[in-house]
């Protein structure tokens, strides 16, 4: 696990020593003097899929919104062109295999949710009725996978230390 950002006992985003070397980490803490903490944590919270972000569950769309007004950032610094680039770069540097497999199978659930709670059931030779019923029948199953993939994503991330101890996010 790699470590970007890390967090106090507070929640607080703190810069490590990465954002004082990485080009596109240290841009931001230059361009954005007095902002640059809000900007980390918007990256963090938009980058980071774990249980130490607390909007990882959010659906991908409204994630952004929710963050600019619970963070109170202006829109006009996580619209910058370097905030932008640190949060693809951040995702792509989080990203491992079960994260990634964990956010395809959660995208799966919120559309497969989505089509199940709008789509109108039309009867007769050409209507819609055995694809929602299809979609009902295997959203067990695909839910279960959704769940053992989070259990994995948890175990992945929560490594123990010396004498059984939980480790942080940073430290893993």
């Amino acid at each position: 696990m790699i470590r970007l950002f890390e967090l106090d006992t507070a929640g607080n985003v703190i810069p490590t020593e990465h954002c004082y070397v990485i080009t596109w980490l240290k841009v931001i803490m230059d361009e954005h003097k007095d902002d640059f903490i809000k900007a980390y944590a918007f990256i963090f919270y938009m980058s980071y899929v774990g249980h130490e972000n607390p909007y990882f569950n959010i659906k991908e769309g409204v994630d952004e919104e929710t963050l600019l007004s619970e963070l109170d950032i202006d829109e006009d610094i996580i619209d910058s062109e370097v905030v932008q680039i640190a949060i693809k770069k951040a995702k792509v540097m989080y990203s491992t295999p079960t994260s990634r497999a964990y956010k395809g199978i959660s995208t799966m659930l919120d559309n497969l949710s989505d089509y199940m709670a709008t789509t109108k059931i039309e009867h007769g030779r050409d209507g819609n009725i055995s694809a929602l019923i299809s979609a009902a029948k295997n959203f067990q199953s695909i839910r279960e996978s959704f769940n053992g993939t989070k259990k994995d994503l948890k175990e992945e991330q929560s490594k123990k230390g010396r004498g059984g101890q939980s480790l942080a996010y940073d430290q893993v």
